[in-house]
Order: C-alpha cells, then sequence, then structure tokens
C-alpha cells in the first residue's frame, strides 16, 4: 500500500515519525519497496512510496501474531509485480482502508477483517495454503468444468444496534481496473473456451454456482454473502449489473446477491445485513460515506 493511505490510516500519529518507522523497517528488510512502482514518465509531483511486506516481515507476523502467511519468499513476489497488477493491488488496499475509516466515522459499524473469519472456519480451511480460494463446479450452456473463485478480498461489516443483538454480513469483493472483458461473443461463450478464459461474466457465473451450492458455507460457515465489484466507470457498472441480471435469473440465484459501485462515487451501497433470506430482506441498505476519508 502506499505511504499516504498508512497516514490516513494512523491519522491521529505524526506522518514525519510514521515515516520514519517506515523506513527503517524497510532497511531491516521488515518491509520492501516493489520495482514496479517506478513511473519514469510520470507527470506532475513525486507520488508517495509503495509498501509491500518484506520476508522478516512476513516470517514476523506468522510466528509472533500467527497471522496465516501463504508465500514463502515475499521479496520475490514484489519483484515480479508488472505495473498492472501492482494498481490493482494499490485500488485493493484503498478500498479496504477507507471502508475502515468510514466505519470509524459512522461509529455503529465495524470492519470483520479476514483473520476473524478464518478464525472461525471449518478446519479444512484455515489450513489451507490458500484459504481464500475454493473449486466451484460450473455448469453454463451446456458446459461443465471446475473454476477457482479467488477474492480480492474477503471481509465483513458488523452493525451494532441498541437494545437489540448486533447485525452481520459478509461480502467478496472484486475489483475491477477495466481491462477485463465483461462478456465475450455469443460463440465463445456456448464454446468450451469460455470456461477457461478469464471474463466478468465467468466470474459472476462462478459466484452464482458457489451460491447456489452453499460451498461459501462449506468453506467459511457465513451466511449469504454478497459479491461486490468495484469498476472503472458508471457504464461499466451499467453493464455489468445488466449481465449479473441475466445470471442470476438463469442460474436461479437471488439479484441481490451481487452489487456493483464505480470510483468515482463517493457513497458505498453494500446491500443488506444479514437478511434471512436475502431475497426478502427488509433490513436497510448500508451505505458508509467516504467522502470524509479523504480518498
Amino acid at each position: 500500500m502506499r505511504a499516504d493511505d498508512l497516514y490516513r490510516l494512523f491519522g491521529e500519529r505524526s506522518p514525519d515519525k510514521l515515516s520514519r518507522r517506515l523506513v527503517r523497517l524497510y532497511r531491516n528488510k521488515f518491509l520492501d519497496r516493489p520495482i514496479a512502482q517506478i513511473d519514469r514518465y510520470h507527470d506532475g509531483g513525486s507520488k508517495a512510496l509503495v509498501y509491500g511486506l518484506d520476508n522478516n516481515g512476513a516470517r514476523y507476523l506468522k510466528d509472533t501474531l500467527s497471522v496465516p502467511i501463504t508465500s514463502s519468499d515475499w521479496r520475490g513476489r514484489n519483484r515480479s509485480y508488472t505495473r498492472e497488477n501492482l494498481d490493482h493491488t494499490l485500488a485493493i488496499s484503498r478500498f479496504m482502508i477507507d471502508l475502515e475509516l468510514a466505519c470509524r466515522v459512522r461509529g455503529d459499524v465495524a470492519l470483520i477483517p479476514f483473520e476473524e473469519i478464518l478464525a472461525k472456519a471449518p478446519e479444512a480451511t484455515r489450513k489451507s495454503s490458500h484459504p481464500g480460494r475454493w473449486a466451484v463446479p460450473v455448469q453454463w450452456n451446456g458446459l461443465r468444468g471446475t473454476v477457482h473463485v479467488i477474492p480480492d478480498a474477503i471481509f465483513g461489516l458488523r452493525r451494532v444496534r441498541e437494545g437489540a443483538p448486533a447485525l452481520v454480513s459478509y461480502y467478496f469483493l472484486e475489483i475491477d481496473r477495466g481491462t477485463m472483458t465483461i462478456a465475450p461473443s455469443k460463440q465463445v461463450q456456448e464454446s468450451d473456451a469460455f470456461l477457461y478464459r478469464a471474463t466478468i461474466l465467468r466470474k459472476l457465473v462462478t459466484y452464482a454456482e458457489s451460491w447456489r451450492q452453499s460451498l461459501h458455507e462449506k468453506c467459511f460457515t457465513v451466511h449469504a454473502p454478497k459479491v461486490v465489484t468495484i469498476t472503472t466507470s458508471q457504464a461499466r457498472e451499467v453493464s455489468m449489473r445488466q449481465i449479473s441480471t441475466t445470471v442470476a435469473d438463469k442460474l436461479r440465484v437471488p439479484r441481490a446477491l451481487f452489487a456493483f459501485d464505480f470510483e468515482g462515487n463517493k457513497e458505498w451501497i453494500l446491500g443488506q445485513l444479514n437478511p434471512p433470506d436475502i431475497a426478502n430482506a427488509q433490513i436497510d441498505s448500508v451505505r458508509l460515506d467516504c467522502s470524509t476519508t479523504g480518498s
């Protein structure tokens, strides 16, 4: 993540002190600076440095804080970043920080991190080398195959109510950078290539099949998660919303399974909180105003 996002996350602390701490962590190989952030053709002023986890930092988190760490060579992973996937990773971290800050401002909604969800998951998921990834048997237009789904982030929201039990909802996050095809041609959709080519349509079909087969409950013991996609423009949002309706109706899953928004919007509507029946929920949507988070 970028240093300026860290400054926002720890807004009560001095940016100068945080900057010096980041430099010390970098020099002692707890943090790394991905090479892909170097932009030789950037117009305008300098950008905040991007920091990623280095091997010593990963080892500390795993051994001391029992944080599930999947990669053994974080420095090599940082060096393998291209500019495109670095931008994607930064968009994920910025969304999660904006979400955390919006929850703080709102007060009655708290973020549930993936680590908390994983701690309550079945043993097979907790011991998996990739706990945020699962296989989904998919059927579409007469085609059959297995597609692995890997959300960009998995999180929950807990809404506190006075004199009543808290409401909890869970989300699978997808950050779209505008580079992936939304729906391939009809010819591709009806061919074997469809299940082996990454598209937004295939992603929505896979999530719908996962919901229909209750794989989210088997993997994480969570009820009625929602798939939230943040894209780059309102036009792409509209296109994705239209195609999600087709997927939901064809596979007979609730249309409310999918939610879409775009980066320019400062108020995210993340959907109903923990409805017994997601298709007939009466609970108000969660609106998080991010205009005050500084993103």
